[in-house]
């Protein structure tokens, strides 16, 4: 194909992905009311805990969702086609690839971590809190203390409606069990775009070698996102799978300037732009994955020795040990990734340095 017929042929798979909804309602693969079908109300209770029951009903959108992911992909591969023969970084279809990979990795990691802002702006309008400095506080509190005041640390709460006492979350409910197991519609929706989004990165990593880091990451997730939907860990998972995706997205961006990874002419042709994407995703990093991260970790772990030691209605003790293990997997990682990153920022500062000592002699 030519660059321009390369170029419509994208256009249109891109517009296809955009309005992808309205068409699969249209042609009936989607029903017209599936949203509220499958995410209102929680799963029956009954099929906690069995294997694989709690992905019975998503699988069409399941589907959906994996091949709106390919058709970013494809799309943004074509779209790239347009430009071959005026760009040196989509020259070639490798390159091309890794471009357009990394396009749809930036619109879905950005759309999860959207999906988890929102869900917490939602929270933050409706405890009427006056600053984030007073949120991060009331939720602290409701997190270590819970709602058991006593003279001494009630007024860390917000004052009950009486005046006599500390005000409750509804979302950071007073028990271990409650915070486990309370449904969010939001959050079941989100569940099932990471589960199939993960899907489509695991096979993508296998295919194009990203290496055994990549696959366990991914794998982990999928396990994680499909037992999530039981429902179990929403209100932590608003953080793990939304806003968390946050610094990922950063990442996605950085990870096509790498040398080995990515397209080395955008470094080249974009020096400075690498360097500020750079200093943003390292500050992300340290402050949602180096600070948040282990915070809400500890209580999610605490979370779930909890119900494991006192907790006569536990859905699956198996499924609740996977999910400490798999968060305990995440974090490790982070913390590999995190070492990476302070390696890779001294390396570009003794690079900048010398670089700044040389013109100056």
């Amino acid at each position: 194909m030519t660059p321009l017929q390369e170029g419509l042929l994208g256009t249109i798979i891109i517009a296809i992905a955009i309005w992808s909804e309205p068409l699969a309602i249209k042609i009936g693969y989607l029903d017209e009311d599936f949203t509220s079908r499958l995410f209102d109300a929680a799963p029956p209770a009954e099929t906690w805990g069995t294997m694989f029951a709690p992905a019975r009903g998503f699988e069409r959108y399941i589907a959906y969702e994996m091949l709106r992911a390919l058709a970013t992909h494809l799309g943004a591969f074509y779209l790239l086609g347009a430009v071959r023969d005026k760009w040196a970084a989509a020259k070639t279809a490798d390159k091309r690839q890794i471009l357009s990979r990394g396009v749809m990795n930036v619109l879905f990691l950005a759309a999860c971590g959207y999906r988890g802002l929102m869900m917490w702006r939602g929270w933050y309008v409706e405890a009427g809190w006056p600053s984030i400095p007073a949120a991060l506080q009331h939720v602290h509190s409701a997190l270590t203390v819970g709602c058991t005041a006593t003279e001494g640390n009630w007024m860390t709460f917000w004052k009950s409606s009486d005046g006599t006492g500390c005000a409750p979350l509804r979302f950071v409910p007073q028990t271990a069990h409650e915070r486990l197991y309370d449904y969010d519609a939001d959050f079941q929706r989100l569940s099932v775009v990471m589960f199939a989004f993960q899907w489509k990165n695991l096979l993508d990593s296998v295919y194009f070698d990203d290496g055994l880091i990549f696959v366990i990451h991914h794998s982990v997730v999928i396990v994680v996102s499909l037992f999530a939907l039981h429902p179990f860990s929403h209100l932590y998972g608003s953080f793990f799978f939304g806003v968390s995706e946050v610094s990922t997205t950063v990442l996605a961006v950085v990870a096509l300037f790498d040398a080995e990874h990515g397209v080395e002419e955008l470094e080249r042709d974009f020096p400075n732009t690498r360097l500020v994407i750079g200093g943003v995703f390292a500050v992300s990093f340290f402050i949602v994955r180096g600070i948040i991260w282990p915070y809400l970790t500890y209580f999610y772990c605490r979370d779930g020795f909890r119900i494991l030691d006192n907790d006569p209605d536990i859905h699956s003790r198996f499924l609740v040990k996977l999910f400490m293990g798999g968060l305990l997997t995440l974090s490790v990682m982070q913390v590999i990734w995190l070492g990476q990153i302070v390696l890779k920022l001294r390396e570009e500062l003794g690079g900048m340095l010398s670089s700044s000592k040389a013109k100056a002699a």
